[in-house]
C-alpha cells in the first residue's frame, strides 16, 4: 500500500460519501469528547429526559455549553477540513456524514446542502416546542448578562443547543440520507472516527456490503478496520491533504 494507490482511487472516485468523527478537530484545538480530559471527563451528561423534566438539570446544562460553546465557535478549519472542502469543490462529494457539532467543514468549504450533521450542531439552538431554530450567539450573550435558562422569545417553551443529546433518537430523514449516501457512493472514507457509536459506524458496513470500496483513517483502531481497503493512521491534517 502507498499514499499513491490511494491518492490515485479518489482521484478515480466521483461520488464519494465521507464520515468524520472527533478526530477531524482534534488539530482545530477542539477535544476529542473520549479521551481523557476530553468534554466528557469534565462534565455531567444531561440526558434529554432530564433536561426536559429538571430546571436545574437545564441550568446546569447551559452552563456547561455557554463554557465549551465559545471557543468551539472561535475554532479554524484545520487542513483536514480544508482537503474535503477541496473535494467538494472538485465536484467529488457526494455526502459528508458528520458526527461533530463543530461546524467546522461549513467553514473549511463544504456546501451545508451536501452535509448531513448526524448530531445536530452547536452553532445554532432549538425550541423544545415550537422548533424555531436560532442562531446561538444571541443565546449565549444573553447567558453571559445573567439569563440562566433562556426561553423562547417566540413562545417561551425551552431552548437547547440543537445537538442530539443521550437518550434523544437521530433525525430520521438523516438516517435515510445517509443509508442512501454509503449506498450509492462509489468509494467510502470513515475518517478521524472510531467507529464505536451506532448508527453511523452502520454505513461503513451499508457501503462494503454493496461493494463500496473503503477507506479508513483514525489515530486509533477502529472495530472496521478489516472492512477496509486502505487503513492509514495518524495525523488527519497531515495525511488528507497528501492523498486528496
Amino acid at each position: 500500500m502507498s499514499l499513491e494507490n490511494i491518492k490515485e482511487l479518489i482521484q478515480e472516485s466521483n461520488n464519494i460519501t465521507i464520515l468524520t468523527g472527533a478526530g477531524m478537530s482534534t488539530e482545530s484545538g477542539i477535544s476529542d469528547f473520549r479521551s481523557p480530559g476530553g468534554v466528557w471527563s469534565k462534565y455531567k451528561t444531561v440526558t434529554i429526559q432530564e433536561f426536559i423534566s429538571d430546571r436545574e438539570k437545564r441550568i446546569y446544562y447551559w452552563k456547561y455549553k455557554s463554557e465549551t460553546i465559545p471557543s468551539m465557535l472561535k475554532a479554524e478549519p484545520n487542513h483536514a477540513h480544508l482537503a474535503i472542502g477541496k473535494l467538494d469543490q472538485q465536484g467529488k462529494l457526494f455526502w459528508l456524514l458528520t458526527q461533530n457539532i463543530d461546524g467546522l467543514h461549513e467553514k473549511g468549504g463544504v456546501d451545508k446542502k451536501r452535509i448531513v450533521r448526524l448530531h445536530g450542531t452547536n452553532r445554532e439552538a432549538i425550541c423544545l416546542s415550537c422548533n424555531r431554530v436560532i442562531d446561538i450567539k444571541p443565546v449565549l450573550e444573553r447567558i453571559d448578562v445573567g439569563e440562566v435558562e433562556p426561553k423562547c422569545e417566540k413562545c417561551g417553551g425551552s431552548l437547547k443547543p440543537n445537538t442530539v443529546s443521550f437518550g434523544q433518537g437521530l433525525n430520521p430523514e438523516h438516517l435515510v440520507i445517509a443509508e442512501k449516501a454509503s449506498r450509492e457512493c462509489d468509494l467510502f472514507m470513515a475518517l478521524g472516527t472510531s467507529l464505536q457509536v451506532f448508527p453511523a459506524n452502520s454505513f461503513v458496513d451499508v457501503a462494503y456490503s454493496n461493494g463500496k470500496p473503503v477507506i479508513i483513517v483514525n489515530r486509533d483502531p477502529t472495530p472496521y478496520d478489516d472492512l477496509a481497503k486502505y487503513r492509514l493512521s495518524g495525523s488527519l491534517a497531515k495525511i488528507l491533504p497528501m492523498i486528496i
